[in-house]
């Protein structure tokens, strides 16, 4: 029987703060402090350094809050939930991950099941994900591999490798979807004032949704 994944709770106002997620290694805190919960959870919290940095067992469950200041993580992690209102979110990898932030470039790794950011501005760059939901206001949204996706920008454009169903809007900014040569996908793509390109025979290899105001939909096969 394998053992319960770790569960942290991280905080600090401003500064980085980084996560490194190793096997069989034991929780470890450089610059903060570390309180165990009833629950079992741990809480870390920073002290007056410029990096905080939390190693702990690869599949610990992260919980991370910030103010201010780039977040970090390395390794595999379990599921991570982050809320930040300004810097950079990099992930290497998470079985789920769920970020909120107002303003600050996200990248993604991997996800292993469902990928939820919600941003007022940023780019995102997500290289693969079980399924994405992502919202923003303004910022370019990328996603290489994504197996289900729902997309929504206000004045961004958005780049997105699809397997599966796929819906995604967009008031003044450009959609360019990619899916496998092979797939045939029922689609529905509308402009207002925008060009519509679809090179994708019509079939039943999952469904793309795609509509935009004033910017081009484009849909290839690759």
């Amino acid at each position: 029987m394998s053992e319960p994944a770790a569960r942290l709770n991280i905080s600090r106002r401003s500064g980085k703060v980084r996560v490194i997620a190793d096997p069989g290694v034991p929780i470890a805190v450089d610059g903060g402090t570390i309180e165990s919960n009833a629950d079992g959870s741990f809480e870390i919290r920073a002290v007056q350094s410029a990096v905080l940095e939390v190693r702990c067992p690869t599949g610990s469950d992260l919980t991370i809050a910030t103010s201010s200041g780039g977040i970090d993580v390395r390794g595999e992690a379990g599921s991570v939930k982050v809320t930040t209102k300004s810097g950079k979110l990099a992930i290497e990898r998470a079985s789920s991950i769920d970020a909120r932030g107002a303003s600050g470039r996200v990248e993604i790794g991997a996800c292993a099941g469902e990928c939820h950011l919600v941003l007022v501005s940023g780019n995102v760059h997500i290289r693969e994900a079980g399924s994405a939901v992502v919202a923003t206001v303004s910022g370019k949204i990328e996603a290489d591999a994504v197996d289900d996706a729902e997309v929504k920008t206000v004045s961004g454009s958005i780049e997105l490798g699809a397997r599966g169903g796929l819906e995604a809007r967009s008031i003044s900014g450009s959609v360019k979807i990619s899916v496998p040569d092979a797939d045939r996908p029922a689609t529905r793509l509308k402009s207002l004032s925008g060009r519509i390109k679809c090179e994708c025979g019509q079939g039943n290899d999952g469904e793309i949704s795609a509509k935009t105001v004033s910017g081009s939909i484009s849909v290839t096969c690759r």
